[in-house]
């Protein structure tokens, strides 16, 4: 008895000393602290919670100074453990909300403000969280009556707590949903005076500056960011592009040489200096600063003359630039920076057309590293222009699973899928690499042109929005945005843009400015301004030709015939030998119905230039007009003798026999011009169209298939057409009737639509709807050749229905 009593003193006793020693730092950390010695603090806090793990004071002070010090994640966490353990500590629950509300995590402010409500209801920061989360949803439900009043409240809040972030976010927010941008500038001020530290806040100032165009108040609030937030290397990179949107090049070079200074041990500073004296001091001002950096002789050295070597390969100096490549790669070790040369030096090689030795440098690159990313993009290219895209995909998978974020990966991926017919993976993978690209101009060009070609004009805002943020002066993303609000017909946001390109002064995007500018005028029909500016261009020397034949044009439209003609004869006089000019006088006889002087001067032109196209095609017309068809066919027959890989002479021929219901013809040659049009939709469509509707042979029905993944997730309604009609015969009725609905309402007065969808309806045992899409094709009027005919569809429907009855 007495040996179990001592041993009950004794664990006692050591309980007592755990607990004193577990006070003893928290004291000692207490005295650290007014000692401003925030680390050994922290560490004296951690041996508390070892002796101690439910010692409130030491976890409360703990997670105030990791939230301090912007350790948010870890102050969480600490958070976390103090409400689990005291659960009616309101300090933890509301430092949780003000957390999740700065991380934007709803559910955990909804759980936190929650209980934090109930612990102090009258608590004015616990109001104001409740009301950051009432502000929000309203907002994202779109009850703007409701998202009103909880700006009020917020505004109410702020005359008694300036202070109070959350109610100061939410006007802000308000404020930018408004695009009042000037308030937004001095709401966050007045937050920054209370959180000067608050990434966000600065983000938004910044945004707002931009909307404004106020380059010079950016300027200065990129460099206050740097100084706040020293680590985060995007505002350099930010700042950078800043001064290059604006032509500050001096400062531009001045922040690369300090950042080449202070990172004196890292190469890649000093190509980014390199690249930017090549592009905007010239070729010769950065050969001549690495002709500097060579001689101090460093382990780099082989990296810079390698860069030396690219930018004499780049002005023409190509046999000096190959031989200083040969004589660093003769007996070089095996390092990463020899196979990185070795890379450079081959793509010198395939662009003289050393296409052998080239290609034998990248192979022995890959043999020793397999996913060298520069050396797998040239594989990659010549692979895609091989047409190998199995092989492809697969290069490029395997380099992807390294470098996950390279774009130009992506981009290559894209273009493979393309060739492989795969529209839906390509614009996912331009998708990818847009957004690993931060939104560069060359990615984002690529994906908007893609979205264009698929109508999906409201992405395509976003996307190039998204890149002018960053970019906001860059003409040519400023140029692709004017021709998505063309194709919305947004005018005032168009006439936005280009009151931004003409302030760009940029002589390179002049003309397409002008261009954009015409379209928008004959697109409104506003035929007087149009025809006075283009007057306006045609007498501007800097636009001659162009400009004084798109005024011909708009003449023509308007019916001034005459003095269209006096135009033409005027600048003829002046350059009578001009293709273009003559081939417009061509055209301008033609519609006078001076058919004879028109077949004169078409045959004159092309007696100089039988390599003209369009003026064969024209020629063909002209006879076609005269319903002269022999002689029509005799001139195309002429014109693809001449050029009988022509893809628009092609399209006609297989146009022509189309006509003439020589279908197998037809598909022949949309199968010879498939390859010739770089894989085109249209040409893809029409082929698979004919080969569905034409033949119904496996082999055929297969290479329909394979031609219609190129319409995959089109909203072209002949497009979807096609695709649904292919989807049905393949017996996937489900997937052709998300094609067909829309084709349909798309096009109601096409009967073969109607009938492709009544099949599918009557597919999948839907027989009135099916009655509907046949009767529907029938009341067109225009007679179609199915077999079972449309009459049959609907008498063997009725009868059915009968039967059923």
């Amino acid at each position: 008895m007495a040996a179990v009593f001592l041993a009950a003193v004794l664990v006692l006793s050591a309980c007592d000393t755990a607990e004193e020693r577990a006070e003893a730092h928290f004291q000692a950390g207490l005295a650290l602290l007014e000692k401003d010695d925030v680390e050994s603090a922290l560490y004296e806090f951690k041996n508390v919670f070892k002796l101690n793990s439910k010692h409130k004071e030491a976890r409360l002070i703990y997670a105030r100074l990791e939230r301090e010090r912007g350790n948010t994640s870890i102050a969480y966490s600490q958070f976390l453990l103090l409400v689990e353990q005291y659960p009616d500590n309101l300090e933890g629950h509301r430092a949780l909300a003000e957390m999740a509300l700065e991380t934007e995590n709803w559910e955990d402010l909804r759980r936190y403000a929650g209980v934090a409500k109930e612990l102090a209801p009258d608590d004015i920061e616990i109001k104001s969280l409740n009301n950051s989360l009432t502000y929000t949803e309203a907002v994202n439900t779109k009850k703007t009556a409701e998202a009103e009043l909880t700006v009020a409240i917020a505004h109410d809040f702020l005359k008694d707590r300036p202070d109070l972030l959350s109610a100061r976010q939410i006007v802000i927010d308000d404020l930018v949903r408004s695009q009042d941008w000037e308030t937004v500038l001095s709401e966050t001020d007045i937050a920054l005076s209370f959180a000067p530290q608050q990434a966000k806040l600065h983000t938004i100032r910044l945004g707002a500056l931009q909307e404004l165009q106020k380059p010079e108040e950016i300027e200065k609030q990129l460099m206050q960011m740097q100084q706040v937030f020293p680590e985060d290397t995007s505002i350099q990179q930010s700042l950078f592009e800043h001064y290059i949107s604006y032509k500050k090049l001096d400062a531009a070079e001045g922040l690369l040489r300090e950042q080449s200074e202070q990172e004196a041990q890292d190469p890649l500073s000093t190509q980014k200096l390199i690249a930017f004296l090549a592009e905007y001091r010239g070729p010769d001002l950065a050969i001549a600063e690495l002709d500097q950096i060579i001689a101090l002789d460093t382990i780099d050295t082989p990296r810079f003359k390698t860069t030396r070597a690219v930018l004499k390969f780049q002005i023409g100096d190509t046999q000096t630039a190959l031989g200083e490549m040969r004589e660093l790669l003769a007996n070089a070790k095996r390092t990463t920076q020899t196979r990185d040369s070795e890379v450079e030096f081959a793509r010198m090689l395939l662009d003289v057309g050393e296409t052998k030795e080239g290609r034998a440098l990248i192979e022995r690159v890959l043999v020793e590293d397999p996913t060298h990313i520069e050396a797998v993009k040239l594989k990659a290219a010549w692979l895609i222009e091989e047409n190998k895209i199995n092989d492809t995909i697969v290069l490029l998978r395997k380099t992807l699973d390294v470098t996950p974020r390279d774009s130009q990966l992506m981009t290559l991926m894209a273009r493979a899928h393309e060739r492989n017919d795969d529209r839906v993976v390509m614009g996912k993978m331009l998708a990818l690499a847009t957004e690993a690209s931060r939104n560069a101009q060359k990615e984002t060009l690529n994906y908007a042109r893609f979205l264009l070609e698929e109508d999906n004009l409201v992405v395509a805002e976003r996307v190039l929005n998204d890149a002018l943020y960053r970019l906001p002066e860059n003409p040519e993303l400023l140029l692709a945005l004017g021709n998505v609000y063309l194709n919305l017909q947004n005018w005032e946001r168009l006439d936005v843009v280009l009151n931004k390109l003409r302030n760009l002064d940029d002589p390179s995007a002049r003309q397409r400015l002008d261009d954009l500018r015409s379209q928008m005028l004959s697109t409104q029909q506003r035929k007087d301004e149009l025809t006075a500016f283009l007057d306006e261009l045609a007498n501007d020397p800097e636009f001659g030709l162009s400009a004084d034949i798109a005024l011909i044009r708009q003449m023509l439209i308007q019916g001034d015939v005459t003095g269209a003609a006096n135009r033409l004869d005027e600048l003829l006089a002046e350059d009578p030998g001009s293709l273009n000019l003559r081939f417009m006088k061509a055209r301008v006889l033609t519609g006078e119905g001076k058919l004879d002087e028109a077949e004169q001067l078409h045959r004159a032109i092309l007696k100089d230039h039988p390599d003209a196209a369009r003026v064969w095609a024209s020629l063909f017309s002209l006879h076609i007009q005269r319903e002269q068809l022999e002689q029509a066919q005799a001139i195309l027959d002429e014109a693809l003798s001449t050029l009988p890989e022509n893809p628009d002479l092609l399209l006609l021929q297989a146009t022509e026999h189309e006509r003439a219901r020589e279908l197998d013809l037809a598909i022949a040659v949309y199968e010879k011009l498939y390859p010739l049009s770089n894989q085109s939709q249209i040409v893809a469509n029409k082929l698979a169209s004919l080969l569905t509707s034409h033949r119904n042979d496996d082999e055929s029905l297969q290479q329909a298939a394979h031609l219609a993944r190129r319409l995959h997730g089109t909203r072209i309604p002949e497009f979807q057409d096609t695709y649904g009609w292919v989807a049905y015969q393949l017996g996937r009725y489900q997937e052709a009737l998300i094609y067909l609905e829309p084709a349909a309402r798309a096009l109601p007065d096409q009967p073969l639509v109607l009938y492709h969808l009544g099949k599918t309806y009557a597919a999948i045992n839907q027989p009135q709807a099916a009655l509907h899409a046949f009767r529907a094709a029938q009341e067109t009027g225009v007679t179609i050749n199915v077999s079972p005919t449309l009459e049959d569809e609907i008498k063997q429907l009725n009868a059915a229905n009968i039967a059923g009855q």
